[in-house]
């Protein structure tokens, strides 16, 4: 397991799968997710970005988050309406004010690497978040830096 995973999910299991979003530019792409799949998913920098956090550690996770359709959220979701946007026009909407959200700029310019953890049997995929995001700011005292609220577990 990569080690800013190990830091603040030392007794979990390897990724189910890992890849880039940037990925979905390519038509011929196979995305290691599928329909309905559900789970949690971590977002980090590829670039050698780290963020530093209120403690003074750092970290190359940009964004935790969870989805009952991991393929939806992951391919329509943050790369058709978010980064490919700034893939496409990095000056997208500044010209009519308008804003994405903080953590498609983070992927876009420092890079867009999914570590995907799949629902385990009855697990529900909120409350594995809510443990993730609860472990992560545990370590950093901190949210990730694209996340812009906290997990409630069910």
């Amino acid at each position: 397991m990569k080690r800013y995973l190990k830091s603040f999910l030392s007794d979990f299991c390897l990724p189910d799968a890992s890849f880039d979003l940037r990925d979905f530019k390519d038509k011929d792409f196979r995305a290691p997710v599928r329909q309905h799949e559900i789970g949690v998913y971590i977002i980090s920098a590829t670039d050698g970005t780290k963020y530093t956090y209120p403690n003074g550690k750092r970290s190359p996770i940009i964004y935790i988050g969870m989805s009952e359709d991991l393929f939806r959220r992951l391919k329509d979701e943050h790369f058709t309406k978010g980064l490919k946007l700034l893939l496409d026009d990095s000056e997208w909407g500044l010209d009519k004010n308008w804003q994405l959200a903080s953590r498609y700029q983070y992927m876009y310019y420092n890079g867009s690497h999914v570590d995907v953890f799949k629902r385990r049997g009855p697990q529900d995929a909120k409350n594995l978040e809510s443990i993730i995001l609860n472990r992560f700011y545990q370590t950093y005292r901190a949210l990730p830096v694209g996340n812009g609220a906290r997990s409630l577990g069910r």
